[in-house]
């Protein structure tokens, strides 16, 4: 480890997902002068504003935090300035750095993407790889720029998603294997022995999903919405409108066994020992697991014990 000693980094993270790369940071040696996170949020039922992960985490390790509401001023520079990074390491942050912050450190800013760049370029890319049905996805460590992720890659780690994978999943391998990829490659970027490469290919975008995303795209095919529910899980979940109020669609799979009717889709076509299905704009999709408002999560046949729920009835449907 003597060898990173002498290398001064700040950090820049704010989720669970950016922890196991900062503790990775310092077990290998490296001098975490200090580290940038979001501001602390509102959560939980009473709203009380929470630390970012990151943030109790670097608390935990004994590293100075900063957690700037913009990096649009000065102000928001002067602290990062002071701890005289020679590389800044980004881990889903959330914001854009600015020319000032890129440019400061003698070995840039790099950062670790969730996706095989130029594909899924934006805030959320591991739940659109599951959205979009990808066969594979992967890590990317690349050298920033001030477009959104189109730097220089330094290097790439391919991942395959399985048959039933969940965003919660993918961002598990993810963990578990970026910190060992960040770790074999930012020495090579440091020593000279990575070159950073323009991307190439066609790009494609990964925005941020918002809670309105969650809603489930009954016109859509079976396929479609079974990878719509595993990837709005955990947030924001997978919902539609029903006579119970908002509910929840925690897991399911394609209806295979149960013909599709002609309903219109929404339409739910069987509710009984099977389960409960629903017709979709192609096909059909079983509920396994779904969840009242304020109710805990329950069993298709668990919901029926203490739920009519009949044929016919349209889940989604416009008031």
């Amino acid at each position: 480890m003597n060898e990173h000693r002498n290398v001064k980094v700040v950090f820049m993270g704010t989720p669970v997902f950016s922890v196991p790369f900062l503790e990775r940071l310092v077990r290998m040696g490296y001098s975490v002068a200090g580290v940038v996170t979001q501001p602390d949020r509102p959560a939980g039922r009473g709203y009380e504003k929470m630390p970012s992960p990151v943030r109790k985490s670097a608390e935990f390790l004994g590293i100075p935090v900063e957690t700037p509401p913009t990096l649009r001023t000065v102000d928001a520079f002067g602290p990062i300035f002071a701890w005289e990074p020679d590389v800044i390491v980004v881990v889903a942050y959330g914001k854009i750095l600015p020319k000032a912050i890129l440019d400061r450190p003698k070995w840039g800013c790099i950062n670790v993407h969730a996706s095989l760049l130029p594909e899924l370029r934006g805030a959320s890319p591991i739940q659109w790889a599951v959205l979009n049905g990808f066969p594979e996805t992967g890590l990317t460590l690349m050298r920033m720029d001030e477009g959104m992720d189109t730097g220089p890659i330094l290097a790439q780690i391919p991942i395959r998603l399985d048959e039933r994978e969940t965003t919660t999943s993918l961002s598990e391998k993810m963990t578990r294997l970026g910190p060992d990829f960040l770790e074999k490659e930012l020495p090579l970027y440091l020593s000279g022995q990575r070159t950073p490469m323009p991307q190439s290919g066609q790009p494609s975008l990964a925005p941020l999903i918002r809670k309105d995303n969650g809603r489930i795209p009954f016109e859509k095919t079976s396929l479609e919405v079974d990878c719509h529910v595993r990837a709005m899980n955990p947030w924001p979940g997978a919902f539609c409108e029903s006579p119970f109020g908002t509910l929840r669609v925690i897991s399911g799979e394609e209806d295979s066994g149960t013909e599709s009717p002609e309903a219109l889709p929404g339409t739910i076509v069987q509710a009984g020992p099977g389960g409960i299905s629903f017709a979709c704009g192609k096909g059909v999709y079983r509920i396994a697991e779904l969840q009242k408002p304020g109710g805990r999560v329950l069993s298709s046949r668990e919901f029926l014990t203490g739920n009519r729920l009949e044929p016919g009835t349209r889940l989604g449907a416009p008031e």
